[in-house]
């Protein structure tokens, strides 16, 4: 290779990347985004990103360079590829055969035998590949933009710590944890107590107050006198520039490296449309090593969620209001469990608090939660989650729901499970459906969130065919049990009030969840 080539190379290959995510970031960041029904729709093909010497990237110039067409048509970065190998022997062979023939090493992760590797023409690099090395696109990654919020939505401010039963004494909680926080760094804020543990796969900004804050947000509903476990330690990760744009390489790195520096949990806020099998293998690789990923669903109202999100292994968080409410942004699909996820008061870059909000805020929510588990309990990972899962409250449709996944987490009662002589029964959801006979009908489900067993409550409906009457006979902890009550067939609006009440001269100790009202909207024209 000429000398000086190797740089305008990586000049190249970086700027094409960098033009394709920024592309996806400004379109991530718009207010409203247009809904699709499958992951694999692509975004549209971005611009063509200008080469930094002078012409087009679909120009053929005298160094050989061809626009990679196939990256671009996938919304892969371009002129880069990840390539893994069957072996460490394979992988120094095929470094040794690209010795002086215009290619350029833009990153390795040793664990997984897997290079990425900038070029100026893909098909001078196939000729090198082999039966022992597979190649794939490297798609950008992005934290979420801003979704629609729907109409009446209420936030959480600082009250989030309350609705989730962590008020009060939280001191010892995380101690001994390392939590891996991969995002766009955690700038200072005094409100962290314990030594930050920063490693930057990202330039920062020549000036720190232009480092994007939405690392440090994250990290301190996790680790900070704002947030769930204050005494873990965080290892930032800087996988994503101040655009918030990354990619699906980085992540997978820096999963790699925070397994390996110890962590026992990470968090990514952050995702990509694309599925990647060198992602994937990282996320394997954390969970044959007992580290629990949390990470967003997006913010995009669509479908289906994001990656990592989607992963198996992976806890993927939605986002609901202080109402208990699926916040209208918050992706449905792979949910495993939702949080609170708007305007959450939360830690920012140099010094400041902001109103937090977006699945963004959620999975740290969870993130955190495991970690309080964790400490209070004195269990594992996977053990902690387990029990945030089991005691979830009930949301949405009666059992599993695409939306609310196994519910929203309650620490309070994960702390009271294995105590005793707490009565708490609950209206978990009204939800509106169709019967097998196409009949509209609502589903009200009756929960008990406390721990001991509910012996004949009364339950009221009000529908607008009138006022119906049932009762739970038995209920142990934990239990639901769901009423299928018929509806009017009409295009008004249909209001529904639901309660429930402790008998026999028993004490509800939450009487906040007895009762519900949710209204159907009126259906819409053809």
């Amino acid at each position: 290779m000429k000398p000086g080539t190797r740089w305008i190379l990586l000049a190249l290959v970086v700027a094409a990347g960098i033009g394709v995510g920024r592309w996806l970031a400004d379109s991530a960041t718009e207010v409203a985004q247009p809904k699709v029904s499958k992951l694999t729709e692509r975004p549209k093909r971005p611009p063509t990103p200008e080469r930094p010497f002078g012409g087009k990237l679909n120009e053929r110039s005298e160094g050989g360079y061809r626009a990679d067409q196939a990256a671009l048509e996938n919304g892969a970065l371009p002129n880069q590829r990840i390539l893994s190998f069957s072996s460490r022997a394979a992988l120094e062979a095929f470094l040794k055969s690209i010795e002086g023939k215009g290619f350029v090493v833009l990153g390795s992760i040793d664990a997984l035998n897997m290079l990425r590797i900038g070029f100026l023409d893909e098909e001078a690099l196939t000729a090198l590949l082999g039966d022992d090395v597979e190649s794939e696109f490297i798609f950008p990654a992005l934290i979420p933009g801003n979704g629609t919020v729907q109409e009446g939505a209420v936030g959480f401010g600082s009250q989030f710590l309350r609705w989730l039963g962590a008020e009060g004494d939280r001191s010892g909680w995380g101690q001994g944890l390392r939590i891996a926080v991969l995002d766009t760094g955690v700038g200072t804020n005094d409100q962290f107590g314990n030594a930050i543990v920063r490693k930057e796969l990202v330039d920062l900004p020549d000036n720190p107050a232009d480092q994007n804050g939405h690392g440090t947000a994250v990290a301190s509903i996790i680790a900070s006198e704002l947030g769930l476990a204050p005494d873990a330690t965080i290892l930032s990760y800087r996988v994503a520039d101040d655009t918030g744009s990354s990619n699906t390489f980085l992540i997978a790195q820096a999963i790699i490296e925070a397994v390996d520096s110890g962590a026992d949990l990470i968090n990514i806020s952050m995702g990509s449309r694309s599925h990647s099998s060198a992602l994937q293998r990282a996320v394997d690789y954390a969970s044959e090593s007992g580290v629990v990923i949390v990470a967003s669903t997006g913010n995009e109202g669509y479908e289906s969620v994001a990656y990592p999100a989607a992963y198996e292994g992976v806890v993927g968080v939605g986002a609901v209001d202080a109402r208990g409410e699926l916040l209208d942004f918050s992706n449905r699909g792979d949910v495993d469990l939702v949080a609170p996820g708007l305007a959450l008061t939360s830690a920012w870059t140099g010094n400041q608090q902001v109103s937090f909000s977006g699945t963004s805020a959620s999975a740290p929510v969870v993130t955190g939660s495991i970690a309080a588990v964790m400490s209070s309990q004195q269990v594992n990972a996977s053990t902690a989650l387990s029990m945030l899962t089991r005691q979830a409250n009930e949301a949405g449709a009666p059992g599993y729901d695409p939306g609310y996944g196994a519910g929203f987490v309650d620490l309070g009662r994960v702390q009271r499970a294995s105590g005793s002589d707490y009565t708490d029964v609950a209206i978990a959801s009204n939800h509106f459906t169709n019967s097998d006979q196409g009949h509209p009908i609502v589903q009200v489900t009756i929960e008990n969130r406390g721990n001991t067993q509910i012996i004949n409550a009364p339950v009221s409906v009000s529908t607008p065919s009138g006022l119906q009457q049932m009762n739970v006979t038995s209920l142990l902890p934990g239990k639901t049990q769901t009423f299928n009550i018929p509806l009017p067939a009409t295009t008004e609006g249909v209001r529904i009030e639901s309660s429930v009440r402790v008998s026999n001269g028993g004490a509800d100790q939450n009487v906040s969840n007895n009762s519900r009202v949710d209204v159907q909207a009126p259906a819409e024209d053809p």
